[in-house]
């Protein structure tokens, strides 16, 4: 049985909530600030959650942004930010933590069990020859866009853009190597392995195509083609 935190100060939202949740299975422990968390820091060690759905705009001294700092120092156990909150600035804050995801207030209890399913499958599970760890979840900012690797998704401010699995191959390549020319046969290899890569370059630059179509409501981005060499990601001041 997953064990989740709710940290939640509305309280009918909160019953509703874990309600839903139990009723899924999961096993759901709720306070409603993080002055609570603090006084129960030691038993968060002991027997530490699965996930953790944690509302942004708590009341009391600390919000969501610095109970995630804290969660961070003692763990990287997912959190699912719950707000209605969607300023960029906001969602920035929120994914500096790492391994999370926003959900947007209101949404409904199948929207709420999705996220968290969908960030539970993205844990390692350890092996008799491993120790957990988190597989790696780049998360890449390229101007207003956050582009999440693990989850093949742009972030244009709050709405999400999915990207086929080839686009986001193309665009991972680019963005770790930033300003730099990526070889041509490098991104066809990448994409299509072992197959006949010259026959795939038509394809390359319907997939070139694409993703600059939707990258382009950022003027400053541009994924510039090197001729006969590769293609360069650049972002202007």
């Amino acid at each position: 049985m997953k064990k989740i935190l709710l940290i939640e100060d509305d309280a009918n939202l909160a019953f509703m909530m874990t309600d839903g949740l139990e009723r899924e299975g999961f096993k759901v422990h709720h306070i409603s600030s993080g002055e609570e968390l603090l006084a129960g820091m030691h038993e968060f060690n002991l027997f530490p959650p699965d996930i953790v759905l944690l509302d942004v705009n708590l009341n009391g001294a600390l919000n969501g942004f610095d109970i995630s700092s804290m969660i961070r120092d003692k763990s990287q156990v997912p959190i699912i930010f719950t707000t209605a909150r969607t300023q960029i600035e906001d969602i920035q804050q929120g994914f500096k933590a790492g391994n999370v995801d926003y959900l947007k207030k209101p949404f409904g209890i199948r929207e709420l069990i999705l996220r968290i399913n969908e960030l539970l499958s993205r844990q390692v599970i350890p092996t008799r020859h491993s120790s957990p760890s988190l597989k790696n979840d780049q998360t890449y900012q390229l101007g207003d866009y956050h582009f999440l690797t693990a989850e093949n998704i742009l972030f244009y401010f709050d709405e999400k853009i999915h990207l086929p699995k080839n686009e986001c191959t193309f665009l991972k390549l680019l963005c770790q190597n930033m300003d730099q020319v990526v070889i041509k046969n490098d991104i066809l290899g990448s994409i299509w392995l072992d197959e006949d890569l010259k026959q795939k370059e038509p394809s390359m630059n319907n997939i070139l195509s694409s993703l600059r179509s939707k990258l382009n409501r950022d003027k400053r981005i541009e994924i510039q083609t090197i001729p006969k060499t590769g293609y360069k990601l650049i972002i202007t001041k």
